[in-house]
């Protein structure tokens, strides 16, 4: 099971108090509710490794890679490095998701019990940018204490422990470092997870390596800019961290994998069709949830009811984006099965998210009418059973995200100071 947020706060405590010549804690900063946010210091390493648990709400399997990690470190596999480690970065978020930690781990529990904030609550999209015209600056309490920490710190690693729901595992790096990117790929594989060739996150994204992408600049931030022109999220953490030359690695790990998403072979649907097809199922599926939302009316106050709506948002600005690349798309190209179930991941993952929200969002609101939190319970348990028979459920989908996530932290490491080492080599002549 995965740890609540007080549960990792006290182990990291423990740990400390294990190892006290070791280790030590400070205080970064507070959430928006009050919460502490406090970092665990490892060793005495000249360059710094900064490791985020918890990056965004709905993605605490990293909690897990965190305790795993300091263990690891302070049993001496440091590489180097001082570690800097943060449990928790958003423990008003994540602890709206605890109803799902212990499991059962099936589709329909995740997104009974799941909440994402909107973007422009989320700590990891809220780095300030401006370049071109995408001007954010708007940084949230838990925002402005990342930017102390990297600003401090100057790291020269920053691992981001995100983990997916759908797909396969894929890892994104801010450069190229020779041999990491097949090591990152063998070491997911060697772990039985099928390496995500094609996500929707990596679009456009330059290859590093089968399942490994490079991470784009701040002028990449895609959906910067709402339908009216406004900004609804800035940049995230490797774009801030960037300017200190730092390198950063993020390993999608996911709870649930999907068929197809490591083959290359053709789907047998053309580029048009297969956008075509995802833009009338998304639409279909957020219907009757958008149709509720507007029947609750604008009084309700529920924390849920920023998210479902922003979520709503996304859903209908992806739609368009489709559209608009369906139009463009060749009516010829067979895609690869890959390139389907990047897409179709997609879908389901928008649509379980908006309609778990929002009878999240009934349940919380005593004067919601039993009709309508009737017919939203309806449509998710029909979204869930339906996901549920399209995925692949691993025995133990924790226990290989942690491994994985907490191979490729040292993996990296071992990579980073073997770089440091062949630029401090003397020019023989």
């Amino acid at each position: 099971m995965i740890p609540t947020v007080d549960v990792v706060a006290a182990k990291l405590r423990e740990i400390c108090v294990l190892y006290p010549d070791l280790c030590r804690t400070s205080r970064v900063g507070y959430s928006r509710l009050g919460e502490p946010l406090d970092m665990l210091s490892i060793g005495d390493g000249r360059e710094h490794a900064l490791v985020i648990g918890g990056p965004h709400a709905n993605e605490p399997v990293g909690f897990l890679t965190v305790l795993r990690l300091a263990r690891l470190l302070c049993e001496g596999e440091r590489h180097g490095f001082t570690w800097h480690l943060i449990g928790c970065v958003d423990p008003d978020g994540a602890r709206l998701n605890e109803g799902w930690y212990a499991g059962p781990f099936t589709v329909a529990h995740h997104h009974r019990h799941f909440y994402r904030p909107a973007l422009a609550d989320q700590p990891e999209w809220t780095f300030p940018v401006s370049t071109g015209a995408k001007h954010f600056d708007r940084p949230l309490p838990e925002t402005r204490a990342l930017m102390r920490v990297i600003d401090d710190l100057r790291p020269a690693f920053l691992f981001s422990l995100h983990n997916a729901d759908f797909g396969g595992a894929y890892f994104q790096i801010s450069r190229r470092l020779p041999g990491l990117a097949d090591e990152l790929a063998t070491l997911a594989v060697s772990h039985g997870v099928p390496l995500d060739l094609a996500p929707i996150d990596t679009i456009g994204y330059e290859v590093a390596g089968p399942g490994v992408t490079l991470l784009p600049s701040a002028d990449w931030t895609d959906f910067a800019d709402s339908c009216d022109g406004k900004p609804t999220y800035g940049a995230s953490s490797w774009q801030y961290a960037d300017r200190h030359g730092t390198f950063t690695l993020i390993a999608e790990v996911p709870l649930w994998t999907s068929p197809g998403c490591d083959d290359r072979a053709p789907a047998g649907v053309s580029e048009r069709r297969l956008l075509e097809e995802a833009t009338v199922r998304l639409r279909h599926e957020i219907a009757p949830i958008a149709r509720l939302r507007e029947a609750t009316g604008p009084a309700f106050t529920s924390p849920f009811h920023a998210a479902v709506d922003d979520t709503l948002d996304v859903c209908d600005r992806l739609i368009a984006a489709m559209k608009r690349a369906a139009r463009q798309a060749t009516a010829t190209r067979s895609v690869s099965r890959a390139e389907a179930g990047g897409i179709r991941d997609t879908v389901r993952r928008l649509s379980l998210r908006t309609a778990g929200m929002f009878v999240r969002l009934l349940d919380e609101e005593p004067s919601a009418e039993p009709a309508l939190h009737m017919e939203a319970r309806a449509v998710l348990h029909r979204l869930s059973a339906a996901a549920q028979t399209e995925v692949v459920t691993p025995d133990d989908p924790l226990t290989r995200i942690v491994e994985i996530q907490t191979r490729a932290a040292l993996i990296t490491a071992t990579h980073l100071r073997r770089a440091v080492r062949r630029a401090a080599r003397p020019i023989r002549s």
